[in-house]
This record gives structure tokens, sequence and C-alpha cells, in this order.
């Protein structure tokens, strides 16, 4: 497992990062943005991931309650729809 080193450019992920590490970039992003709403196409371009992995990611955080996946398909904080 390769994790994000100091060097890496922020926001980019390599195909060895785990799930788990991915996500918490991922929940840190959406602390840190208030408001930000992605589609999973936006996300992906992001954080340089794949359909599949950032599918996964986003939708182990919408399981978890952090996200919420609106009527057209954008992700956002849970919080962000009250």
């Amino acid at each position: 497992m390769q994790l994000l080193s100091a060097s890496t450019p922020a926001g980019v992920f390599t195909q060895t990062d785990n799930h788990s590490n991915v996500a918490e970039r991922v929940r840190g992003e959406f602390r840190e943005m208030p408001g930000l709403t992605l589609t999973l196409a936006q996300a992906g371009k992001l954080w340089s991931l794949d359909a599949d992995t950032c599918s996964e990611v986003l939708s182990h955080l919408v399981a978890a309650g952090f996200l919420s996946r609106r009527s057209d398909g954008s992700f956002c904080r849970a919080t962000a729809l009250n």
C-alpha cells in the first residue's frame, strides 16, 4: 500500500491507495469545502480515480451517512441537504 506523501499533488491518488485512505481524503475535501456537490465523473476527475473505485468510495460514504446522493445523481455532504 502506498500512502500519499508530501510530494503527491493534492487531490491525486494512485491506484495502490486503499479505499479507506481515499475515503478519508474525500471526507476531508467535503469538510473543507461546504456546499461541495460533485457528479461521479467530476469526483473521479478531481481525485484521479477510475470510475469503479470512485463509485465504490462514494457509495461507501453514502452508506455511512456522510454523503447523500441528490436526485440529479450528484453527491454532497449529508448535512448540506438540511
